[in-house]
């Protein structure tokens, strides 16, 4: 590469669009549609908040009755889609089968318009998430509760348990703290799929795909597993000298936007200490996670991230391991629409240049004079 030629990896740095959704920043602020993330955790419902993602500001009382009632009416999966889960098998990887059946969903609902097919979508998406590792293993389909909110029928459909009430708005605010994360890398995934005007199932399918590696949706559930080996806060020194010794990653550390801290770990943190204290439990699994937090900050300079400390509220709670980045998607889907809807708006397809370093005057050699031929 040309010494003067400067490439910006991963799109560091680099502002693609304007946007009124959310913005991160890395001295720790987060908003939504302008309001700090603090103002929504400890007073919005997630119904209010996705309202105020997908329209842009927060509903009156009629308004958030009328959208409860739209999502309740669209909550109903079609029995081809929960069919093409169970077709693929109790090996099936929990995101393959949610990215698969809203595929399907896609085919199923192909007559319907953008705007149907998001509320669709966004509505259904609770249900596929709670049943993706279920239905593959030939267990029966949890379903929605009658009654119960967004944030509880969820919560119920995962762990077929009655949670307090307090557990039940601890996971509320965990919902709200994944809905929406400016351009990460499902986010803009979905916004390049929109950009070719390909409708939402398919931006909402890709976005999935983006959200199965383990640096971005898969963190939580790698998170919550290297704390299950780890287990004593006493053993984090040397867990962490020998990840750091053979160049291995420790999960649920770094952001590539907040370098001092990651404001949606630290509320999450405060309902980990009360989740163990309102039970009156051994609090090993808090300081097992401060202890791993101060580490890192002391050696690396890095601060958890959300993942990091929603892992253990999820297991907390009682969600089994492989559902924790589906829980991912059931809330962020209503962040992935309002990109969508954003990016078609004023839309320009997106199609970044890339800097060539390779060979170039090559010459054609026939396949019987090369060499080895």
């Amino acid at each position: 590469m040309p010494e003067h030629v400067k490439v910006a990896r991963g799109l560091a740095g680099v502002s693609i669009t304007e946007t009124r959704i959310g913005k991160s920043d890395e001295d720790g602020t987060l908003v939504y549609r302008g309001y700090p993330i603090r103002e929504l955790t400890d007073k919005a419902s997630f119904e209010e908040t996705a309202f105020l993602i997908t329209k842009g500001r927060l509903p009156t009382r009629s308004e958030l009755e009328e959208f409860n009632a739209s999502m309740t009416a669209e909550m109903a999966v079609p029995p081809k889609a929960l069919d093409v889960m169970k077709d693929l098998g109790k090996e099936a990887h929990p995101i393959d089968a949610l990215r698969t059946a809203c595929s399907a969903l896609g085919s199923i609902d192909r007559t319907r318009s953008a705007s149907e097919q998001q509320a669709s979508i966004e509505a259904k998406m609770s249900v596929l998430a709670a049943n993706c590792h279920r239905i593959p293993r030939g267990e029966r389909p949890r379903l929605p509760r009658e009654g119960l909110g967004f944030a509880a029928s969820l919560l119920h459909m995962l762990t077929d348990k009655e949670a307090t009430a307090y557990e039940s708005w601890v996971f509320e605010r965990a919902l709200i703290l994944y809905m929406e994360h400016d351009l990460n890398a499902s986010s803009f995934t979905v916004r390049v799929v929109a950009s070719t005007l390909a409708d939402p199932y398919a931006a909402v399918s890709a976005g999935l795909a983006s959200l199965k590696g383990p640096l971005h949706g898969g963190a939580n559930e790698a998170a919550m597993d290297m704390l299950l080996r780890v287990r004593n806060p006493e053993e984090v020194p040397s867990y962490i000298d020998e990840a750091l010794r053979e160049g291995r990653k420790v999960i649920g550390f770094g952001h590539r936007v907040y370098k001092k801290f990651d404001p949606r770990a630290l509320i999450l943190k405060d309902y980990l200490r009360e989740i163990l204290r309102r039970r009156g439990d051994d609090d090993v699994l808090y300081r097992l996670c401060d202890a791993m937090e101060g580490e890192m900050m002391r050696r690396k300079g890095i601060p958890a991230n959300l993942d990091f400390y929603a892992a253990p509220v999820f297991y907390l709670l009682g969600v089994e391991i492989p559902l924790y980045t589906p829980i991912f998607a059931a809330s962020r889907v209503f962040g992935w629409m309002a990109h969508y809807d954003e990016q078609v708006a004023e839309n320009k397809l997106i199609r970044p240049d890339a800097t060539y370093v390779g060979p170039t005057d090559l010459v054609y050699v026939p396949v019987e004079k090369r060499q080895g031929a």
